[in-house]
């Protein structure tokens, strides 16, 4: 088996049935849709053609059962019904298996029969089904590899011809099949192919050369660094650097805007989640979907793909009332699902929100206590920001009883861990009765890390830029020592959790009043340090010389050319608190 081509008809098969499910998804809410039917059938012809060439016989004979279906669709011989929907959409489940057995190097074995004989019976006229072969495995059942379907040789030369050139596969209409304008419309298409001047790039080759430019930054840093000590004399030398530093930045932008992609890809898969969810849930859900086309580095898209669906099946399982809970307090029988995507400057949020019955506080308050997240003192003193962050501890659930939906305390923890590796922040809004929204902001590029250098003493210290609020001047009056912990008044309703960085870096707290200090207000509190000394765009580097790196996010080297170590905020705040609760 040919490696590079098997790549590239994976490539291509998977976009085309992730497109052939969205049109499906379509074509339930508008039976009547030829342009969706027409792009399906083409879909798994084409999927077909390339697993001949390929000699996967099973997916042929998978492809072949769902395109002989869909044919008579297309050609109005059979009716579009909510059962042909759900055998499609099974079908693609099985499709999509079969990819990933491929993926492997392995040829996919056989699908579930009983399913394959549903979508030959579904695939037979209304007077003719057999709906007792449906369910009886004792009946015979066709095999396509025995006897190759008509055309099945010419899909495995299209393939063939296809797989030949770099170009991706072919999509081809079946000749019996074709529509009045198809060949105009084909020649059309194809006219689009050739002005396409799009070029698919291995990921390993963009990380390779965005790794590049990363050390290129940091050459620019030294050399900015190194230049600042010139005298105004040197003034042809300070206007060469003020070019490379621009056409650096220029670089960097533009490699960075290779790796972007748009937040459709995110989302597509959620209709597919909604529909199946809600059904099984017995709830009548309205998906919204916004700001597709807004873009954000691959690495968020690829790690958030596990982490949103979770959210929406939360929504869908705890958020949203029954119906006829809905109908009881005046609302609208359908539920609203909204997922949308912001482009805020240098950063993206992406929004997963609900009208439902939102978050009961003093029931994840009182569930927190039973499960021993939390103490009951510490309960008493929680604010409604505070109790509402509990539903993001490891173990943490409402639920009663374990469903194939939720309730075994998993989900939401991982949920905030990938946002928190990815650098993003994640903040919960509810009110009683009228909904939830969970937002998640990220960086828009993940290439290169913003970050605050500080000293604590003679340690020099960066911290990333996106964890930080702002810079304050701290007053020994405002803080509090209650019970052993330490807080921070930052104005006259705020109090943060204060943490001492020389006392959580290097066990010697700085003593206020008696050293200069200065604080750094975080998401997670009020950092003390010695002395905050400025900005720079930084590459993280792996951390591999250090025992106990559970403190740090990565290193890199600064201006000046030193290793410096790059702190994880929620990290330290974790260990400040712990060494409270220990005595220190």
């Amino acid at each position: 088996m040919d490696l590079e081509i098997l790549h590239d008809y994976l490539v291509e098969s998977k976009e085309l049935l992730q497109k052939a499910q969205e049109d499906t998804l379509r074509l339930e809410s508008e039976p009547g849709d030829k342009e969706a039917l027409a792009s399906i059938f083409r879909a798994f012809h084409t999927i077909k053609g390339g697993a001949a060439f390929l000699e996967a016989e099973h997916l042929v004979e998978w492809a072949h059962d769902l395109e002989d279906l869909l044919d008579k669709l297309r050609a109005h011989t059979l009716p579009v019904t909510p059962e042909r929907i759900d055998a499609i959409l099974s079908g693609m489940d099985v499709i999509e298996a079969m990819f990933e057995e491929l993926s492997r190097e392995q040829a996919p074995a056989a699908g579930p029969a009983e399913m394959s004989r549903k979508i030959r019976n579904l695939a037979k006229d209304d007077s003719g089904m057999d709906e007792g072969a449906v369910d009886d495995p004792s009946k015979p059942v066709p095999v396509l590899a025995a006897a190759p379907a008509p055309g099945a040789e010419a899909s495995r030369a299209e393939a063939a011809h296809a797989a030949a050139r770099p170009a991706p596969l072919a999509v081809a209409a079946s000749p019996q099949a074709a529509e009045p304008g198809a060949e105009i419309r084909g020649k059309n298409a194809a006219a689009n192919l050739a002005a396409e001047k799009t070029l698919r790039v291995d990921a390993s080759r963009l990380d390779a050369v965005m790794n590049q430019v990363g050390e290129l930054v940091l050459l620019r840093n030294r050399l900015t660094s190194a230049l600042g000590g010139l005298s105004k004399e040197d003034e042809n030398m300070m206007r060469i650097a003020r070019e490379m530093d621009l056409r650096v930045s220029d670089l960097q932008n533009s490699v960075m805007s290779l790796r972007m992609q748009p937040c459709r890809r995110l989302f597509q898969q959620l209709p597919r989640v909604v529909r199946d969810v809600s059904r099984q849930l017995h709830k009548e859900v309205q998906l919204e979907i916004s700001g597709e086309e807004v873009e954000i580095d691959k690495t968020v898209v690829d790690a958030l793909s596990g982490p949103i669906v979770h959210l929406v099946r939360n929504s869908l399982d705890h958020g949203i009332e029954q119906p006829e809970a809905r109908k009881s307090v005046q609302k609208p029988v359908t539920a609203v699902l909204r997922i949308a995507a912001v482009h805020l400057g240098d950063r993206v949020r992406i929004e997963v929100a609900d009208d439902g019955r939102g978050i009961d506080q003093r029931l994840v308050m009182q569930k927190a206590v039973q499960k021993g997240i939390i103490s009951a003192d510490e309960a008493a003193h929680l604010s409604d920001q505070d109790a509402l962050q509990l539903i993001l501890r490891p173990g943490f659930s409402t639920k009663e009883q374990a469903s194939e939906l939720s309730g075994r305390g998993v989900g939401m923890d991982v949920v905030k861990q990938t946002t928190d590796k990815l650098r993003g922040r994640l903040s919960i809004d509810s009110q009683p009765g009228q909904g939830t929204t969970i937002s998640m902001e990220f960086p828009l590029t993940l290439a290169v890390l913003p970050v605050l250098y500080l000293r604590v003493r003679q340690d020099i210290y960066a911290l990333p830029v996106s964890a930080i609020d702002s810079l304050i001047d701290l007053e020994e009056h405002r803080v509090h020592r209650i019970r052993g912990r330490v807080s921070y008044r930052v104005d006259g309703t705020q109090t943060v959790p204060l943490a001492d960085l020389g006392a959580v870096l290097q066990n010697r707290p700085l003593r206020l009043g008696a050293e200069t200090v200065e604080g750094i207000l975080t998401e997670r509190g009020l950092f003390v340090v010695s002395e905050v000394l400025g900005n720079e765009d930084s590459v993280v580097k792996p951390i591999d010389f250090l025992s106990d790196s559970s403190l740090y996010q990565g290193a890199t080297i600064s201006g000046r050319g030193s290793v410096v170590l790059i702190l994880d905020a929620n990290a330290l705040s974790a260990a400040a608190s712990a060494a409270v609760e220990r005595g220190q």
